[in-house]
């Protein structure tokens, strides 16, 4: 591995960038099939439900309250810890599951089945659905205004070939990841939201580090054979990505593995992004900067002819 990080590799990527293209657009179409027929497994955030706020004389884990609440079937429940003591949590459960008179009955029973009378309800609130439709359409605006800044940015900071390059990868990323949720209907609530905003950053940092070489090389050599030049710029890259990527990887594994059922959905978005994160920025964005720069030119070259026979 020490030898392959020292010495820059000759690896042809964009040989198979039309298979890349294929792969891409399939998965993307695929996704959005599932997306619209199947929906997503929307979580309390969206939906509305029952927040109840659980105090216990003893120290207690939320493996144990878990496996309490599987005895009436709301074992896929939020449970969120209050302060570091392990004696108070937040119990969230999803209006699908029914009224929240029923679902705090249910609570109730399961609790004091598992703790007898260790323990006391503090707190019960009522999440509307309306609140949870503001927080639909507050996620989607966000995601678009992330997207439109990034489309902003790497317009200003490059040339307009390199935004569209960066960007359209973005959409790719997204929609991919939301159809995986919604293909295995894991839950979608506002942290794999945020895990997918987090996944469109690093993505588009990958890609922008690639593209910084391809500017770079540029200079030196000018864009007379630009796709030998981006496969170059990516090969220089390559060892940074493994690098970067692969420790990320592991350590969003290991989160998704032993970080608990309430950051499941956050890691698991984490994880699809990343992988397809660095997949987009070899083999959807690179090869996007050299056939649109082709396009641009034939079409400023065409509009030249036309412009000279008039």
């Amino acid at each position: 591995m020490r030898n392959f990080l020292d010495k820059t590799p000759n690896i042809d990527f964009l040989k198979i960038k039309k298979q890349g293209y294929i792969v891409s657009t399939l998965l993307v179409i695929a996704s959005l099939v599932i997306i619209f027929t199947k929906g997503f497994n929307l979580g309390l955030d969206f939906t509305g439900g029952t927040s109840i706020q659980v105090k216990f004389a003893n120290r207690v884990d939320i493996s144990q309250i878990r496996a309490a609440l599987r005895l009436v079937n709301l074992q896929d429940s939020m449970i969120q810890e209050i302060g570091t003591e392990k004696v108070e949590y937040e119990i969230r459960v999803s209006l699908k599951k029914g009224k929240s008179s029923e679902i705090v009955q249910k609570v109730k029973k399961a609790l004091k089945e598992k703790f007898g009378d260790r323990f006391e309800i503090r707190k019960i609130d009522y999440i509307g659905a309306v609140v949870g439709e503001e927080l639909r359409k507050a996620s989607v605006y966000s995601i678009v205004a992330v997207l439109v800044a990034i489309l902003l940015y790497v317009g200003y900071r490059f040339e307009p070939v390199f935004a569209i390059g960066a960007v359209i990868p973005l959409f790719h990323d997204a929609i991919i990841t939301l159809g995986i949720f919604a293909l295995i209907g894991e839950e979608v609530n506002l942290a794999v939201i945020a895990a997918i905003l987090t996944v469109l950053g690093y993505s588009l940092n990958d890609t922008i580090i690639i593209f910084d070489r391809i500017r770079e090389n540029i200079k030196l050599r000018g864009k007379k054979n630009l796709l030998q030049l981006v496969n170059q710029s990516i090969n220089e890259n390559l060892s940074r990505t493994i690098i970067t990527s692969g420790t990320t990887l592991f350590s969003v594994l290991a989160l998704y593995l032993f970080g608990g059922e309430s950051l499941k959905g956050f890691a698991l978005a984490l994880l699809i992004g990343i992988i397809f994160g660095t997949y987009s920025s070899i083999y959807v964005a690179s090869p996007l900067v050299v056939d649109l720069d082709r396009f641009f030119r034939k079409k400023t070259a065409g509009e030249g002819k036309t412009s000279k026979a008039a």
